[in-house]
C-alpha cells in the first residue's frame, strides 16, 4: 500500500512541477537536478531495508518527501532558471545570434549538390510545433515557419563531401505561445544524416521514413515526439534518446531489425513485435543475423516510450 502512496507523490510532485512551469508561475530547471538521479536508487535502498517494519512506512514517505524538497529546491533556485532553454544557450550564443531579431528569417535553405554524400544535422529549438519530412528536393535542407515570431537562424559549413548545418528556431518576438504555428523541414533522403535534436517543452512529429542515418540524437524535455521510421539503410543506425517527463513514440516496419537498451526512472515503455522484452532490454527476432538494424538506447525519467510496427 505504501509503495503505491510514495508513487503518487512522486507522479504528482512532477505533474505540479511541470503545470506551474507552463503557466510560467515557476521557472524550474529539470536539467540541473538530473546529474542526481543516483539518489533515487538511495531512495530503493531505504524502502528495502525498511520493508515490513512497522515504521517502515513512515520512513518511506519521509524519505521521499524530503528527497522531493531537496529537488524542488535545486531545480528553482539554479543559474539557468529556463530549463528549456539552458541546454541550448552555449550553442546559441555562437551562431551569430546579435540579441535581436536580425540573424533570424522565416524561410531558410541550404542547395543540394551531388557531392554531398554525408551530412551533419544539429537542430536547436525551444517551445513550439515542428514537423519533419524527408522528400527529394532540390534542396539538402528547407525550413519554413509560417509564424513571423518564430525565427529561424542557420549556419552551414562543408569540407569535401561531408555538409554540416545548424538549424536554431526560437521565439523573436512577445506574442503568446498559444496557438503557435508549426515550423516545416524538410531533410534530402538522397544524403546520409548525422542528426542531433535538441529541444525543449515542444511537439515534435513527422515521417522520415525516406530519410538514412548513421545517428540519431535526441535531446529533450517535457515533450511529445511521433516519429516514423523506414528500414535501416545502413548496418548500423544507432538512434539515442535523452529525456525527462515525455512522450516518445517511433513508428518503425515491421521487418527491421531492433534493438533497444532502457535504463529510465519511473517510465511506461511498451514495445511490439519484440521477441525478447526482458529488464532493459529488447530485441526482434533474428537482430544478431540481421544485415541493417536499429539499436536504440533510452535514458531519463518518467517517460512514455512506445515502439508501433507498421
Amino acid at each position: 500500500m505504501e509503495n503505491k502512496i510514495t508513487s503518487g507523490i512522486w507522479f504528482v510532485f512532477i505533474g505540479l512541477i511541470l503545470l506551474l512551469h507552463n503557466l510560467h508561475v515557476i521557472d524550474f530547471n529539470l536539467w540541473a537536478v538530473f546529474k542526481y538521479w543516483p539518489l533515487l536508487i538511495i531512495i530503493v535502498g531505504i524502502n528495502l531495508m525498511v520493508q515490513k517494519r512497522t515504521y517502515g512506512p513512515y520512513v518511506k514517505i519521509g524519505s521521499n518527501l524530503v528527497l522531493l524538497a531537496w529537488v524542488l529546491y535545486v531545480g528553482i533556485t539554479s543559474k539557468s532558471s529556463s530549463w528549456q532553454e539552458s541546454i541550448f544557450t552555449q550553442r546559441t550564443e555562437n551562431y551569430n545570434d546579435e540579441g535581436d531579431s536580425a540573424a533570424y528569417a522565416n524561410t531558410v535553405s541550404v542547395p543540394f549538390e551531388e557531392n554531398y554524400k554525408e551530412a551533419k544535422f544539429e537542430f536547436n529549438g525551444g517551445a513550439g510545433t515542428f514537423d519533419f519530412q524527408s522528400n527529394p528536393s532540390d534542396d539538402l535542407i528547407t525550413a519554413n515557419s509560417p509564424d513571423k515570431y518564430m525565427g529561424l537562424n542557420l549556419v552551414t559549413d562543408h569540407v569535401g563531401d561531408k555538409h554540416t548545418i545548424t538549424l536554431n528556431a526560437k521565439r523573436i518576438g512577445k506574442k503568446s505561445k498559444k496557438n503557435i504555428e508549426t515550423v516545416n523541414l524538410n531533410l534530402q533522403p538522397n544524403t546520409l544524416w548525422d542528426i542531433e535534436l535538441n529541444y525543449g517543452a515542444a511537439t515534435l512529429s513527422g515521417d522520415i521514413s525516406h530519410l538514412g542515418f548513421k545517428k540519431l540524437e535526441i535531446n529533450t524535455g517535457a515533450s511529445t515526439m511521433e516519429l516514423k521510421l523506414g528500414t535501416p539503410k545502413i548496418a548500423l543506425s544507432k538512434i539515442t534518446i535523452e529525456t525527462g517527463a515525455s512522450t516518445i513514440h517511433l513508428k518503425i516496419p515491421k521487418e527491421a531489425a531492433i534493438m533497444v537498451t532502457h535504463s529510465s526512472v519511473l517510465s511506461s515503455n511498451s514495445f511490439e513485435g519484440f521477441e525478447t522484452n526482458s529488464k532493459g532490454l529488447a530485441m526482434t527476432k533474428d537482430y544478431d543475423k540481421a544485415a541493417n538494424k536499429y539499436e536504440i538506447n533510452v535514458e531519463g525519467a518518467a517517460n512514455t516510450f512506445t515502439i508501433s510496427r507498421y
